[in-house]
């Protein structure tokens, strides 16, 4: 139990989360395609989400918990480094790196703003079922207004957010593969794959937001 709490047993509570949040990101992403597909298909795929809510609560309350072992043990290893290092952080080996790292605290403080925000409106209506007249889970994301996808301001915000959580996920994923004791050769194969990860699935976040702001979802 000790070991947990240690330097080394909170990196890898960090790392651990942190995959897991990003197998939820891929799952969330599958998810938010089926907008591509309709109207319909999307209503259906949100119904059936709805026809098995007790698996989902309880999954809900796992994906909470996750956040919040990855959010706690990441300010705690923060406050750490920052205490030992005189407030800098200690510089790797490219200033790409570099930045990623010092900037972690940062990009993960917007993450869990926007992760708020997201919450308090989208996710928060659809449970509430505070729909107007007539509007399906497929017309509340569309909707002109503030935290919904059809809202300009709101949709910048977004995009912003999910560079950052792309910034987030490059030094996190490989960091994370550090810490479990994998390879630190920038070409060995679980690192290419996280390119998939820090770059095309926020690609893919962005290409949904800016399809709507189009019109090209309506």
């Amino acid at each position: 139990m000790n070991f947990l709490f240690s330097s080394i047993g909170k990196k890898i509570q960090v790392a651990i989360s942190g995959i897991l949040l990003l197998i939820f990101l891929v799952f969330h992403l599958f998810n938010n395609l089926v907008l591509f597909a309709g109207h319909d298909s999307f209503n259906q795929m949100v119904g059936f989400l709805e026809s098995i809510k007790p698996l989902i609560r309880i999954m809900e309350a796992g994906l909470l918990m996750i956040i919040l072992i990855h959010t706690v043990n990441a300010i705690k290893l923060t406050y750490s480094n920052r205490t030992l290092q005189n407030g800098k952080y200690k510089k790797d080996n490219s200033e790409a790196s570099s930045l990623n790292s010092r900037t972690m605290a940062i990009s993960g403080t917007v993450i869990l703003i926007f992760i708020f925000i997201h919450l308090g409106y989208i996710w928060l209506t659809y449970q509430t079922h505070n729909f107007y007249e007539g509007e399906t889970y497929y017309d509340v994301l569309l909707r002109n207004e503030i935290g919904y996808l059809n809202h300009t301001p709101t949709a910048i915000f977004y995009i912003i957010s999910i560079f950052l959580i792309g910034f987030h996920l490059r030094h996190g994923y490989h960091s994370s593969l550090k810490t479990l004791g994998f390879l630190e050769s920038k070409a060995f194969p679980l690192y290419l794959i996280g390119f998939v990860f820090w770059g095309l699935i926020p690609a893919a976040f962005i290409a949904i937001v800016l399809s709507i702001q189009i019109g090209f979802i309506n």
